[in-house]
């Protein structure tokens, strides 16, 4: 018997942050295009968008923003220090949770 524990941040009733849509700002990140890490997750460039809005309306900023890509007439996307901070925060409560949570598996199992 195993257990799974899957962390997600809420605002209002609405998960506006989960291993999903880590997964999605890494690759935002990555690639420097919300249309490339949906392709690659294999959503639609629209479902990513709205994924980065959601967060973006729960943390109250701009979590990526488009930068002109030099000498080009494209942009790149970028993940602004807001979005940064809240990965870094995640990432550790969720490495703490699944600590907490195995302790207490091993207690009662």
């Amino acid at each position: 018997m195993e257990y799974k524990a899957t962390i997600e941040l809420v605002n209002e009733g609405t998960t506006f942050f989960c291993p999903d849509v880590l997964k999605l700002i890494k690759l935002v990140d990555e690639q420097k295009s919300v249309k490339a890490a949906a392709n690659i997750m294999k959503i639609s460039p629209s479902k990513a968008w709205k994924m980065i809005r959601t967060v973006e309306a729960a943390i109250g900023e701009t979590a990526v923003f488009k930068a002109r890509n030099a000498g080009a007439d494209t942009y790149l996307v970028h993940i602004s220090p807001a979005c940064r901070d809240l990965v870094a925060k995640y990432a550790e409560f969720e490495k703490k949770s699944q600590e907490a949570v195995k302790k207490v598996y091993g207690q009662i199992f």
